[in-house]
């Protein structure tokens, strides 16, 4: 299982930079602006504005200013849309980009350390990372009954105790009938989860989504590290919160401003001479591997083309989560002949997008040897958020 090491939160006037670190790699880097904060896993109690029956989906006004895009595949539990003007409890799961709205959904997910709730879902899943079958029984055993709805066991769960889970499952709970309670008593259009304390506060929930594997959190603001102290010290958390004041910037450690540069590069160079080109666009991403820098040294055979791709294959899924790219992407492995080769290399890539939080869709190989995958939209790329955030200081 990858473990998250370390947080490192870079604090600026307009913005923090929150930076997961795992074994010194940077895993995902959020920008949060204080002007326009994400909103994407934020429920809302909207209002049904216009249905579109030509597409079968809906605007709904969730009181941005921008009305909400909802599909009907996104409905659950309901027999054809309601009537315009009803209230309708949706969640964002896209921010939306320039004059389009946010992507909304009514299968709402309330997330905890271990498990996801889903109140209109049933039965218990699992996170792709929880593949032994006794494992499955063992965790499906302690957390079957807790909640009355649909379970997710993410793969924090692995090896987690009843107590632990069954903790996880109550507060998940509090936290849902909060935002329940409110929905029942107050006018649509309204943001419940900024009425629920701790809910839109992004690095309590970097903490809720990454705490069973985090060990320590690194903050370059003095009043953000005590409050954050304060309370890991009420939630009996044992990780490590520490204010950094030293002469280096904290995104020196770990390289972790070295490794957003890589971040933004259009290529990068892997350990061996192999080079991943990444080249993104409207709708589709497209991605290279180059090996004419991996040959092999002097008095050693060329590398296989199936070691190349495999050296490749978990680059590529680091670069998809951290450059935070979506839609279709197209992936140009080296041509392997082999279909066993082929086999391992998509069996290889898609151990390393398991540990992405982003849906993603593996279709594997096509006829022309390209390789085919797509991953949810959740927001702009991080060039985009670094790059309005730099224009914003201007």
């Amino acid at each position: 299982m990858s473990r998250i090491d370390r947080l490192v939160c870079h604090v600026l006037p307009k913005a923090f930079l929150m930076a997961l670190v795992s074994g010194g790699r940077l895993v995902e880097l959020q920008v949060v602006r204080r002007d326009t904060p994400s909103r994407v896993d934020s429920i809302f109690l909207g209002r049904l504005e216009r249905v579109m029956t030509d597409l079968d989906a809906a605007f709904v006004d969730i009181g941005i200013g921008r009305a909400g895009f909802l599909r009907a595949e996104d409905r659950s539990g309901i027999d054809g849309w309601p009537p315009p003007g009803a209230p309708v409890l949706v969640q964002v799961r896209n921010d939306g980009e320039g004059d389009k709205g946010p992507r909304l959904s009514m299968n709402l997910a309330v997330s905890g350390r271990y498990l996801v709730y889903h109140p209109n879902g049933t039965g218990v899943t699992f996170s792709r990372r929880i593949e032994g079958e006794s494992e499955r029984e063992r965790l499906k055993a302690h957390v079957e009954g807790l909640l009355d709805g649909g379970i997710v066991l993410r793969t924090a769960a692995l090896g987690a105790t009843a107590e632990l889970l069954r903790a996880d499952a109550t507060g998940v709970l509090e936290r849902w009938e909060k935002i329940r309670r409110l929905a029942l008593d107050i006018q649509p259009p309204a943001d419940l989860s900024s009425r629920v304390p701790g809910e839109r506060d992004p690095i309590a929930r970097m903490l809720r989504d990454h705490g069973a594997t985090l060990e320590e959190v690194i903050i370059d603001d003095r009043t953000m590290a005590r409050t954050l102290q304060d309370l890991m010290d009420r939630q009996g958390e044992k990780i490590r919160v520490r204010w950094h004041n030293g002469t280096m910037p904290a995104f020196d450690i770990d390289d972790v401003a070295g490794q957003i540069d890589t971040a933004l590069a259009s290529r990068i160079a892997l350990q061996s001479g192999v080079e991943v080109l990444f080249e993104p666009g409207e709708t589709l991403c497209a991605v290279d591997v180059d090996s004419a820098g991996a040959g092999g040294r002097q008095g050693r055979a060329p590398r296989r083309p199936v070691d190349v791709n495999l050296e490749a294959a978990p680059a590529i899924a680091q670069q998809l989560r951290l450059r935070n790219l979506a839609g279709a992407v197209v992936i140009d492995f080296v041509t392997m002949r082999s279909a066993y080769d082929r086999d391992k290399v998509q069996a290889a890539l898609a151990e390393a997008l398991a540990g992405d939080p982003v849906p993603t869709q593996i279709y594997g190989f096509t006829r022309l040897g390209l390789f085919e995958l797509t991953r949810a939209r959740r927001g702009p790329t991080l060039a985009a958020q670094l790059e309005a955030l730099e224009k914003s200081d201007d």
